[in-house]
């Protein structure tokens, strides 16, 4: 999932936050104002009959297209089509790293004024966030990884493009993934300011600040959590990047403490079917 927070759902949501804004501020005669309802609770336990992925749909009308949805994800990538697609090209600078936990992910928002981008032909989007599922949400011929990290992008127009990329602890292990990991707040919507400059690029499996990637898959799919929205471009990385036990281990040890989640420790959502969708591949 791609797990979208308020803070990264920020150009959709600004109309409303106005709204209660206003709303906050009153007027001659205005009654206190009523805080706003807290969003729907949800888990990623396949046994919660209430809460879990099954149930998705049926928790609140905007949560439909989890099991109404034609174009869901993740999905087994098996049998792409060779194709010929342009590179990505990264462009990602270093910022102060800051570790959030959201109840569901665990999360490193950009600045508000953020420029870290991402190039697919003469399509540009700028990184978000990005976060992690445990184990991965993609698989690869049925084969999941420890764990998959989701970079989220967004455009001037608010399409999203997501770079999936799976961590795998048998390459030598991601430093960033480990400082993440040591300083991420255990307690849900709390937020930890590390003290030091990260690029996302060290999520990568390249080298540099600005590189081309060309060895990919992708194809249409949706968020990967409620409420499941389609029309999210998807781009999974073919090669992987290394992660250790002890991250691992923390990652599992973080989302069994998310609210609702009964000690539950796997924060992914099960593959769903392809229908009528093709996956590409580079050649």
């Amino acid at each position: 999932m791609t797990d979208l927070t308020a803070r990264e759902k920020g150009y959709a949501a600004v109309v409303a936050i106005s709204v209660l804004a206003l709303a906050a501020c009153g007027g001659p005669g205005s009654a206190t104002p009523t805080p706003p309802a807290e969003p729907p609770a949800w888990n990623h336990d396949p046994a919660d009959a209430d809460l879990g992925p099954e149930s998705w749909g049926s928790i609140d009308p905007s949560f439909a297209a989890c099991v109404d949805g034609s174009e869901q994800s993740p999905i087994d990538i098996a049998d792409p089509v060779a194709s010929d697609l342009p590179p990505l090209v990264f462009d990602y600078a270093v910022t102060p790293l800051v570790v959030e936990n959201t109840g569901h992910v665990i999360e490193v928002p950009m600045p508000d004024d953020g420029d870290q981008t991402l190039t697919i032909g003469e399509d540009v989007y700028r990184l978000v966030q990005y976060h992690f599922h445990a184990p991965s949400e993609h698989t690869v011929d049925g084969v999941s990884y420890d764990v998959e990290a989701h970079l989220v992008h967004q455009d001037e127009e608010g399409a999203l493009a997501v770079v999936g990329v799976f961590l795998d602890g048998d390459v030598p292990p991601s430093d960033l993934l480990d400082a993440i990991m040591a300083n991420a707040p255990a307690e849900a919507g709390e937020e930890v300011e590390v003290g030091e400059d990260r690029s996302p690029i060290e999520l990568l499996p390249v080298e540099g600040s600005s590189v081309e990637v060309s060895r990919y898959s992708t194809y249409s799919g949706s968020l990967t959590t409620p409420g499941c929205s389609e029309g999210v471009r998807w781009i999974v990385l073919t090669d992987t990047l290394g992660v250790s036990e002890t991250a691992v281990d923390r990652l599992h040890e973080l989302i069994a403490g998310f609210p609702g989640y009964g000690a539950y420790e796997n924060n992914n959502r099960a593959t769903q079917l392809l229908n009528d969708r093709q996956i590409k591949r580079t050649e």
